[in-house]
């Protein structure tokens, strides 16, 4: 079995396998070495992505990814007033969020290794 390259976030995340992006280059890249599982979820902030960490990431998971890229903030950073207004999130709750989120993956997956 191949390894798991998993893509978690917004709608960047999700449009990353149109042809010539990231997305598609990183699994053209790992074609015979990783499989590259894309969880991009448009419209989705920090707040609405703790409700799927245990979804996608199960603590009780038996095989770990190799990597996990984490790409959320556009919808997040919505302007209030706006139409986008119920996906803004104040800059501290989006920290803490990205915070929950790596520690839930770290909790899940001891060898995982964190870069910001």
């Amino acid at each position: 079995m191949r390894p798991n390259i998993v893509l978690f976030g917004d709608s960047k995340t999700k449009q990353s396998f149109r042809s010539g992006s990231w997305g598609a280059s990183l699994a053209h890249t790992n074609s015979r070495m990783a499989d590259v599982l894309v969880r991009g979820y448009g419209g989705y902030n920090t707040r609405w992505a703790l409700f799927l960490l245990h979804h996608l990431f199960p603590l009780d998971s038996k095989k770990p990814p190799v990597a996990i890229t984490i790409f959320f903030g556009a919808n997040d950073a919505a302007l209030i007033g706006r139409n986008s207004e119920r996906q803004h999130a104040p800059i501290e709750e989006y920290k803490e969020n990205l915070r929950k989120i790596v520690n839930h993956l770290k909790l899940q997956f001891s060898s995982l290794h964190c870069y910001f």
